[in-house]
């Protein structure tokens, strides 16, 4: 009967799997190869040379628990490669998302220095009024309409009717104002809002951008 000394077979077992990577201790396939292998040796005959004690194994058995070995360390070699190609998946998603937040982030930003360009367009044509093509502030056209209707007692009535629809429209440009001050300020509260909130999903995703790199990291230190 063809027979080979254990020594010699733990040697070289060992050499492989520290090469490929072992099963976790505690798992399935580690159970299921320590009990095959602790059956092997126990049904293993035993003598002793030179103070020493040695097995001969079966060969049949040897080469069934090697095919088992081999079929563990194949198993564990396609988990790590499937592994490794989910967690690189979920990297490029994540850096996606990170890239569209970005650009959401810079529409807002963007659209509120619009927004305060038309308020202080909006606040430059209440504070001034424009009569007969010229602009001129509200204080100096009512000292001048003053002196107008004091000059100029025959067109009182005219000079009274152009001040009365002027001050209509001032009052509907102040209001007009108060809204839009009013919007744009629930608009910034809004902004500022939807700015913080991006921020931390943005620290969110950097930092499961960082756990993916460092769990690649892992995944390749234990394939190589």
């Amino acid at each position: 009967m063809k027979a080979l000394f254990l020594p010699l077979f733990l040697v070289l077992f060992s050499t492989a799997v520290m090469a490929q990577g072992t099963p976790k201790e505690g798992s399935p396939a580690a159970t299921a190869l320590s009990n095959q292998f602790n059956k092997l040796k126990s049904n293993s005959n035993s003598y002793q040379e030179n103070n020493r004690e040695y097995k001969v194994v079966n060969v049949e058995a040897l080469n069934a628990f090697w095919t088992n070995v081999q079929a563990t360390l194949a198993e564990r070699e396609k988990k790590l490669l499937n592994a490794s190609k989910d967690t690189r998946e979920e990297l490029a998603q994540a850096q996606a998302t990170i890239a569209q937040q970005k650009k959401q982030l810079q529409a807002l930003r963007a659209d509120n220095v619009k927004k305060d360009q038309e308020v202080q367009k909006s606040a430059s044509a209440i504070a001034n009024i424009s009569v007969l093509g010229l602009d001129m502030p509200k204080q100096f056209y009512v000292i001048l309409t003053g002196i107008i209707i004091i000059a100029l007692l025959v067109v009182l009535a005219v000079v009274m009717a152009v001040y009365r629809k002027s001050k209509i429209v001032t009052d509907e440009k102040q209001r007009a104002y108060n809204e839009m001050e009013a919007e744009l300020n629930e608009s910034k509260k809004n902004a500022r809002e939807k700015e913080l909130k991006l921020k931390r999903d943005l620290q969110t995703e950097m930092n499961r951008v960082e756990e993916l790199n460092k769990e690649i990291a892992s995944l390749q230190r234990q394939h190589h």
